[in-house]
């Protein structure tokens, strides 16, 4: 049996452990190991990392000789906290093949790079404020930044699968997760028996100003749902006008205020700023529950100068980033694959400007990425994706930064690969309606054609709230 002999690999020995998830949540009987690897493959004698891989057994007599793993997004998140939180979903498909997952380095148990303070000083304006928190990251950091790349991912992940003795690996990746599933993909396709791509970075994108526009996409679309809304149309009149009035009002001067801390529950005296709001309005556009609470907590603050709401689940937010993104990791991503390829000449900054974004983010990364040292890097990993391995890309119709047209372009250079859209959903649809079983079945057979999508039609929006009880009846 393979799982047998998996076990007793010779530097990798698996132990029973429990694991929690995102934020401590949840808990997860698995398998795990240490594993000893070089910070840098080139120097196998240097400074060495410790990783984190987990495993969950496959429950089969006669377990398939290829896995099935994860790789989460970011960049920056760990991708056991991800095994932890979609643990209901993918213990389905250990009724075939083991189930191995490994914190990319720099993420999660696998040497985090971590820098506390980034969190906050990303959502700052001052350019001088951000090199200095970025200055303050790197002196403290334990190990050299360049080799916490998305090559120095793939290269783990392959010796991983040899260590371990899997013919074949099946790679689920969200977010940036795609990046390194798919130059695994292009690295390795004869180790890629099925890839699941959700909610894709296309290769040739560098995700930058990007990020601005299609927020501000969605958003428009979330406008336009509410004026076809009936229900919605009548709660808020205005909503437009209310969302410019809000951000206009911070804009000008932030506001103070108590508010009880939404993780802690201890009293805070909290200064709510436009970049606070912007940046709940950014990530509550990733999932329909969350997006439908947008006009109602707009109205509040338009209105009734409720900020509450927003600020507390700003501050939420920022809780759950500091605690999920290991911004050391991050920034050797982006610093390495995306900024190196912005092109100042190429970009509208007029029209940039217009959105609710603005140009921030992408002056923010620069700002980081000024000091931060580029890493180690495959030439290829910035040219298309060419394949024949069996590939299921996944998107979400309200998206707000990975669209379904960045599905289109992987599509067009892969030969044997079908693209699902979720209609009314946003970032990362693995979890939603049917989707789980289409990806189960498309893993088990490795095969595209054998998947009926028909019952994503059923996939749709949540209901928009009209007042603090819920949609309306």
């Amino acid at each position: 049996m393979l799982s047998a002999n998996i076990s007793a690999a010779a530097d990798l020995t698996f132990t029973p452990c429990n694991i929690a998830g995102s934020g401590g949540n949840g808990n997860l009987q698995a398998q795990c190991a240490q594993w000893q690897q070089p910070v840098n493959r080139a120097n196998p004698t240097g400074p060495t990392i410790n990783l984190f891989v987990a495993k969950l057994p496959s429950t089969a007599i006669d377990p398939a000789k290829d896995a099935f793993t994860l790789i989460n997004g970011g960049p920056g998140g760990s991708s056991i906290d991800l095994l932890v939180d979609l643990a209901p979903i993918v213990q389905m498909f250990t009724r075939e093949r083991d189930v191995i997952v490994i914190d990319q380095r720099g993420t999660g148990r696998s040497a985090p790079l971590t820098c506390d303070g980034l969190t906050e000083a990303a959502s700052s304006t001052s350019p001088d404020e951000i090199v200095k928190t970025t200055k303050n990251c790197l002196d403290r950091l334990s190990y050299d930044p360049r080799f916490f790349t998305s090559t120095a991912a793939v290269a783990d992940l392959e010796a991983l699968r040899e260590t371990l003795g899997y013919q074949q690996l099946d790679i689920y990746g969200i977010s940036y997760g795609t990046r390194v599933a798919m130059q695994y993909q292009r690295r390795h396709p004869d180790r890629s028996r099925s890839i699941i791509l959700d909610g894709v970075v296309p290769p040739t994108i560098a995700l930058g100003s990007n990020v601005s526009t299609n927020s501000q996409s969605v958003l428009n679309k979330v406008f336009n749902r509410c004026k076809d809304d009936s229900a919605c149309t009548q709660a808020f009149p205005d909503l437009e006008a209310d969302f410019l009035r809000v951000s206009n009002n911070l804009k000008q001067r932030p506001i103070s205020m108590p508010l009880q801390h939404p993780v802690t529950g201890l009293h805070t005296d909290f200064e709510l700023t436009y970049e606070h709001f912007a940046l709940w309005l950014r990530l509550a556009l990733y999932v329909p529950e969350t997006t439908a609470l947008i006009p109602v907590m707009i109205h509040q603050a338009a209105n009734q100068a409720n900020f509450t709401p927003i600020a507390a689940n700003a501050l939420r937010m920022l809780d759950q980033l500091a605690q999920s993104i290991n911004y050391g990791m991050h920034n050797s991503v982006i610093c390495t694959e995306d900024v190196p390829y912005f092109d100042d000449n190429q970009e509208d900054f007029a029209a940039l400007s217009k959105t609710y974004l603005g140009r921030e983010m992408y002056d923010t990364l620069q700002a980081m990425c000024s000091v931060w040292p580029e890493g180690v890097i495959s030439q290829d990993i910035k040219s298309p994706l060419i394949s024949q391995v069996p590939t299921l890309v996944l998107s979400g119709a309200y998206d707000p930064i990975t669209p379904p047209a960045y599905g289109d372009i992987v599509m067009a250079n892969l030969s044997n690969a079908k693209h699902i859209i979720g209609s009314g959903q946003g970032h990362g649809i693995f979890t939603r309606g049917c989707i789980p079983n289409l990806v189960l079945e498309f893993v088990e057979a490795a095969d595209v054609d054998v998947l009926d999508d028909s019952c994503t039609k059923h996939l749709s929006s949540y209901p928009f709230f009209v007042d603090i009880m819920g949609p309306s009846p």
